[in-house]
Parts: C-alpha cells; sequence; structure tokens
C-alpha cells in the first residue's frame, strides 16, 4: 500500500482494489489545499490510479477562491498526468452536501460531458465505492 501524510491529510492507494483515498483532517489553509491535492495527484499518477475516494467530510474553510484553483489550475492538469478520464467520489457531511445542493457557499459544479474527469458527490462512502467500482467497470470496457 503506497501512502502520504501530513497534519491535514492521508492519502493512501489500496492496490487490491486500484483505489485511491484522500481523507481530509481537518480545515485546510488555501497553500495546504493546493499542497494536498498535488500530493493526491502525485501518488496517483506514481500509482496509475484513475479512482479516487476524496473524504471531504472535516475539510472545511474552502472559499470560491480554493474552488476557483481546483477548477481552473488542478483540474486541466489530471489528464497531461493521468492520460484518461479520472472518477473523484467526493465524500461529504450531509450538513455540506445540503448547503450545496441549495446553492450556499463554494462548490464545484457537476462536470460537464467530454472532460477527462468525471465526479459525483456522496454522504455514504459504501455508495461512493458503489459509483468507482462501477466506473472502474465501465472504463474497463471502453478500453
Amino acid at each position: 500500500m503506497t501512502s502520504f501524510a501530513t497534519a491535514y491529510l492521508d492519502v493512501t492507494y489500496d492496490e487490491t482494489q486500484h483505489l485511491l483515498s484522500g481523507r481530509w483532517k481537518r480545515g485546510v489553509m488555501p497553500f495546504e489545499l493546493q499542497q494536498g491535492y498535488s500530493a493526491i495527484l502525485d501518488v496517483a499518477a506514481a500509482t496509475n490510479c484513475r479512482f479516487w475516494l476524496l473524504d471531504i467530510r472535516r475539510r472545511t474553510g474552502v472559499d470560491a477562491s480554493d474552488v476557483f484553483w481546483i477548477t481552473e489550475e488542478f483540474f486541466p492538469k489530471l489528464q497531461p498526468r493521468m492520460g484518461h478520464t479520472t472518477y473523484m467520489a467526493f465524500l461529504m457531511s450531509p450538513h455540506h452536501l445540503a448547503g450545496v445542493l441549495a446553492g450556499n457557499g463554494a462548490d464545484i459544479d457537476s462536470a460537464p460531458d467530454g472532460l477527462p474527469y468525471a465526479f459525483q458527490r456522496f454522504t455514504d462512502e459504501p455508495a461512493a465505492l458503489v459509483w468507482l467500482e462501477h466506473c472502474h467497470q465501465h472504463d474497463s470496457v471502453e478500453r
């Protein structure tokens, strides 16, 4: 198992499930958010894993400028580094998800078709894992 850890993020790669997990441990500053996502991408590239479970239930303090960085700086790096579609299941608290769906606060809009990444939001980890497994199977059939 490949791993990376900081005071604010644990990243692990499970080769038996071909799954990368990034679990945020607390609220982060903008530079930590950027370093964290860069570390996730580095581990993903090193393990050639495009199926990510991102647990953001404890990560707070993300604002519009952080979302801008994710969508305009981070997401465009996925295709050059990963080569194919990257699938991300964001695990959120029910309160956070309800706020996102109501349009309160900063959030990433759903990924339109045709982009080299896809993501869904979940409050239930088993459901997120089922979605990632479905993506893995579907991706394998297409290639």
